[in-house]
Order: C-alpha cells, then structure tokens, then sequence
C-alpha cells in the first residue's frame, strides 16, 4: 500500500456548485496524489479527524478539547 502525507497545503476548489476540490498528498517518494473532494467527502473526512484527534492523550491531547 502506497503512503501519502498531507504537507500544510490549501484545498483547491475547482468548483464551488456543485462543491469539488483536491487536496494534494506527497508520496515518500515525492510523487503527488490528489485526494479529491466534494461536499459529502469532505464533512466525512473532516468528522473522521475529530474523532482521530478526540484519541490524543497527554501532550498530544487536543488543544481544542483540552481548553473546554
């Protein structure tokens, strides 16, 4: 199976009704991958990151949780 990592980078709407986008991934190998976005995927991916981040304990406990 091939790995990608997000590097910081902006989501590209291409475009905005019907809402579709992508967002770039980089291989170790420095290749790109485009993961691409509409409306539903991106409220899946969004809410599939809230629960990752909602498992961080200690120092990488989330920020936005911790402060409530």
């Amino acid at each position: 199976m091939a790995e990608a990592e997000y590097q910081d980078g902006d989501v590209i709407v291409t475009s905005r009704a019907p809402l579709h986008g992508r967002l770039e991934l980089v291989t170790d190998d420095d290749d790109t991958i485009d993961l691409l976005l509409d409306r539903d995927s991106a409220e899946e991916l969004v809410a599939a990151l809230i629960e990752f981040l909602g498992q961080g304990e200690g120092d990488d406990a989330p920020k936005v949780f911790a402060e409530h």
